[in-house]
């Protein structure tokens, strides 16, 4: 009777550990598996466009001296098809991807490699999504983002084939300037320090 209840303990115990490495397997499988559909998703080509960076003197001459570099960030998302959005703040609706580029010696980042996922770009509305721009400094020499730069925001039909511009300047750099004309607005001598 010991024996019995023996070999059925160790049946039982057998079964489970074998359980237990069968769902860590599958569970394995199973997110190497969505990396694997993740990656083959992303298959539409997005058409090729660029960002012309143009840095104001200050900016300019900051970032040669630290050797730091300007990354352009692309942002693509839509508005969806009736009852295909999730909610994705600060994104709209239904978020296509991203895609970074360094600029070059001209201060040019061409978009001109970068795929999306086609699963979320079928659940568009329009086809004719959303590109937003960010620009930033690298964080090569500095943790800190260096620049203000606008954020250029419209459909991608409206960037591709041309580099469409961006002006940025050193953060706080318009601020010194802001300050002393309104000082000279109401009549106040610029402080000297």
């Amino acid at each position: 009777m010991r024996k019995y209840r023996l070999r059925q303990a160790v049946t039982v115990v057998t079964g489970v550990a074998i359980l237990i490495i069968s769902s860590t397997a599958l569970l394995s499988k199973s997110k190497k598996s969505k990396s694997v559909d993740d990656a083959a998703d992303k298959i539409v080509a997005v058409p090729s466009f660029s960002i012309s960076v143009k840095l104001s003197p200050e900016a300019e001459k900051r970032l040669q001296s630290t050797n730091e570099s300007v990354l352009v960030i692309a942002y693509f998302d839509g508005d969806p098809l009736p009852g295909q959005g999730e909610y994705n703040a600060p994104f709209r609706d239904v978020y296509l991807g991203s895609d970074e580029k360094l600029v070059d010696t001209k201060n040019v980042a061409t978009f001109d490699s970068t795929k999306i996922s086609q699963s979320h770009w079928n659940r568009l509305s329009d086809k004719n999504y959303f590109v937003t721009i960010n620009v930033v400094s690298a964080r090569k020499a500095s943790k800190n983002n260096l620049l203000d730069c606008g954020d250029p925001e419209d459909r991608i039909s409206n960037f591709v084939g041309k580099a469409t511009e961006v002006s940025c300047q050193l953060i706080n750099e318009g601020q010194n300037s802001i300050s002393k004309k309104a000082l000279e607005a109401v009549g106040a001598p610029p402080d000297k320090h």
